[in-house]
């Protein structure tokens, strides 16, 4: 029986193969989700801090149950999860930075050193060239003497 397969599908729709791309890809989410989170968290607080608390309630009532969940606990629970979601995208960011910068550096590196190979074939196969038409006698360049014909005599000899 053949194991079934699962795709997970990437941020961009394509299939990425380099690690280049795939920490590129996970820089931007981490830097969207840095940005939203420490908005959201900005928003709340500021709402916080607008708009009055209410009145602390009497050490001696009773906790609230899950039923007695009010709308101050959720903005509260809303702040710290935005919060917190804001210090992992920052750390995440943190780390995907360098890696996305020294992939970037590997990729001109060898784009660099593949420029410079095709280069050096390039100035193989000339000096290949003209190596082959110097073996050649036919082609071989002439080295400062001239060629003379021998039926051809100059001057008044005749």
């Amino acid at each position: 029986m053949l194991a079934p397969t699962i795709v997970i599908p990437s941020f961009a729709g394509g299939r990425m193969d380099s690690p280049a791309a795939v920490h590129k890809s996970y820089q931007r989410f981490f830097a969207w989700t840095f940005m939203l989170a420490t908005m959201l968290a900005f928003v709340l607080v500021w709402v916080e801090l607008a708009f009055s608390p209410l009145p602390a309630p009497p050490p001696m009532t009773v906790r609230p149950t899950a039923g007695g969940f009010d709308l101050h606990d959720l903005q509260l629970l809303l702040t710290v999860t935005a919060l917190i979601a804001a210090f992992v995208s920052l750390a995440g960011l943190i780390v995907t930075t360098p890696l996305a910068w020294l992939d970037r550096r590997k990729a001109r590196a060898r784009a660099a050193l593949e420029l410079a190979f095709k280069r050096q074939d390039h100035i193989n196969w000339l000096a290949a060239e003209r190596a082959g038409s110097w073996l050649v006698p036919d082609r071989r360049p002439l080295m400062g003497r001239h060629r003379r014909s021998p039926g051809r005599v100059h001057g008044s000899a005749h």
